[in-house]
């Protein structure tokens, strides 16, 4: 009886060949019995809805010299104006 409460009477039963009505009647029912383990095959995480999140792309393209492309996702909307004012005096 021992070894049905450590590995579950199912387990023991079927290993020994007893008769798994009898042995749990012997038992008295005394402990539940043991169940398969499952593994999780897919977790979906949800992060905290509190917050809406936009996703911008900014594009700065002069006649001549470089491009200049920015992908960001914030709460709250870029500053237009100071990126290009930024933008423009570093690339004089």
């Amino acid at each position: 009886m021992e070894l049905a409460r450590v590995h579950g009477r199912c387990l023991v039963a079927h290993s020994l060949r007893l008769d798994y009505a009898q042995l749990k009647k012997r038992m008295n029912g005394s402990f539940p019995a043991r169940r398969k383990k499952t593994q999780a095959s897919f977790v979906e995480l949800i992060g905290s809805s509190r917050e809406r999140v936009d996703e911008y792309i900014i594009e700065f393209e002069p006649v001549r010299g470089p491009k200049l492309r920015i992908h960001c996702k914030t709460a709250t909307p870029p500053d237009w104006s100071a990126l290009l004012h930024a933008w423009r005096s570093v690339a004089r």
